[in-house]
C-alpha cells in the first residue's frame, strides 16, 4: 500500500491556554516530548516517506502540527527550520490564535508554512461561549497578524446544536478578513446522548446553509475565500466527489507520548514511536489494514450507490456509538 499522499497530524503538546466545550482532550497538563526525543519521533516520519518514495517519487507529504496549543511548545520553531531544510514535508499549523512575540513570527514566515489554521465556533458571544472568553477577538488579531506576514489563513468550524444555523456569519467574517478557505466538519460527540451533536435533520439542514455559501461565491467576484466541503455525508446535499475517511491511508496522528493513532477522532492506539517502527506500523496493523479495506463495509451500506467510494461514512462517529468503526454513520438519511 503506497499512498499517492499522505498527512501527518503532530500533537506536540497537551498544553492549551484554552478549554474549549468540544475539546477532546482531557488532559492539558502533558507538556509533550523534549527535543531531543522529538528528533527522534521526526526521524522515524521521515524514514517513512523515504520507504514510500521507493515506489512512489510523487508522493506528496505534510506534517499538520497541533496541540493542545503548538505555538505553546518551545521547541516548534526549531522543528519547523529542519523541516523547512530537509525538504521532505510541507507544514500547516493548526493553532487556537495564540500569537508568537514579533521577532519569531518573522523566523515563522520566513520557513514558509502551507498555512495557519484557526478556530472560529461563530459571532463573538457564540464563539467565546465555546471557546472562552476573548477568544474571538483573538482570532481576529491572529488572522490580521498572519495576513501581514503573507501566510495563508484556513478557518476550521466544528458544527454542533448552539451554532450551526450561523455558519453563514462566520463565512462573512471570513470574507472580510481575505481568509484563504473555510471548511467545516461535525461535532463530535462524547456519547450518543451529548447535547451538542446534531440530529440527522439538522445536519442536512447545515449542509445546504453550506451549500448556500457556497453558491454565493458565484455572484461575489472580489472574494476568493473557498467556501469547502470535503467531510463525510456533506456531498450528498453539496454535491461535489464523495469523501471517504483517510484515517489509517492517507492520515495518522502522532500524539505527545509517541502514542500513534489512524485519526485524532479515532482513539485507538496503534503503536508508539518510542519503540515502535512507523514503516511497519503502516504496512502491517490490523486496524489500518481494517480502515482500508472494502470487506468489511456495513452491510447496510452494501446497496448504496457510493458505498465504495463514502465507505460508510464517519468512521471515528460509528466507533463512538457502536464500538465499531465499520457500521454505518448513524446520520446517513440514505
Amino acid at each position: 500500500m503506497f499512498p499517492d499522499r499522505i498527512t501527518l497530524q503532530w500533537h506536540l503538546t497537551d498544553i492549551c491556554n484554552y478549554r474549549c466545550i468540544h475539546c477532546y482532550q482531557d488532559n492539558y497538563i502533558d507538556k509533550g516530548a523534549d527535543y531531543k526525543k522529538l528528533l527522534e519521533y521526526y526521524g522515524k516520519m521521515e524514514k517513512l516517506i523515504c520507504h514510500f518514495k521507493e515506489n512512489n517519487k510523487n508522493i506528496k507529504a505534510h506534517i499538520n502540527f497541533t496541540g493542545g496549543e503548538p505555538f505553546m511548545k518551545n521547541e516548534l520553531l526549531s522543528l519547523l527550520q529542519i523541516l523547512h531544510d530537509n525538504k521532505v514535508f510541507s507544514f500547516g499549523i493548526l493553532s487556537n490564535g495564540f500569537l508568537l512575540c514579533k521577532s519569531d513570527l518573522k523566523v515563522l514566515a520566513a520557513l514558509k508554512p502551507k498555512f495557519i489554521q484557526l478556530s472560529l465556533e461563530g459571532n463573538e458571544s457564540i464563539n467565546d461561549s465555546i471557546r472562552g472568553r476573548g477568544s474571538y477577538k483573538q482570532v481576529l488579531k491572529a488572522i490580521k497578524t498572519y495576513n501581514d506576514l503573507d501566510i495563508p489563513v484556513i478557518i476550521s468550524f466544528t458544527a454542533n446544536t448552539i451554532n450551526y444555523l450561523i455558519f453563514s456569519e462566520v463565512v462573512r467574517i471570513a470574507r472580510k478578513y481575505k481568509v484563504h478557505k473555510i471548511w467545516t466538519d461535525r461535532y463530535l460527540p462524547n456519547n450518543s446522548n451529548d447535547k451538542l451533536a446534531l440530529s440527522t435533520n439538522q445536519l442536512k439542514d447545515f449542509f445546504q446553509i453550506v451549500l448556500n455559501e457556497q453558491k454565493k461565491k458565484i455572484t461575489n467576484y472580489f472574494s476568493k475565500t473557498i467556501v469547502s466541503s470535503n467531510r463525510s455525508l456533506q456531498f450528498l446535499i453539496t454535491g461535489g466527489q464523495p469523501y471517504s475517511c483517510s484515517a489509517g491511508l492517507s492520515l495518522l496522528a502522532i500524539m505527545p507520548n509517541g502514542d500513534v493513532l489512524p485519526c485524532r477522532r479515532l482513539p485507538i492506539k496503534i503503536g508508539n514511536l518510542n519503540y515502535d517502527n512507523l514503516i511497519e506500523i503502516y504496512q502491517s496493523n490490523s486496524t489500518l489494514n481494517g480502515l482500508r479495506s472494502f470487506d468489511n463495509i456495513d452491510t447496510n451500506c452494501m446497496n448504496c450507490y457510493y458505498c465504495r467510494s463514502c465507505k460508510g461514512g464517519l468512521k471515528c462517529l460509528s466507533y463512538i456509538n457502536y464500538g465499531d468503526y465499520n457500521k454505518k454513520d448513524s446520520n446517513c438519511w440514505l
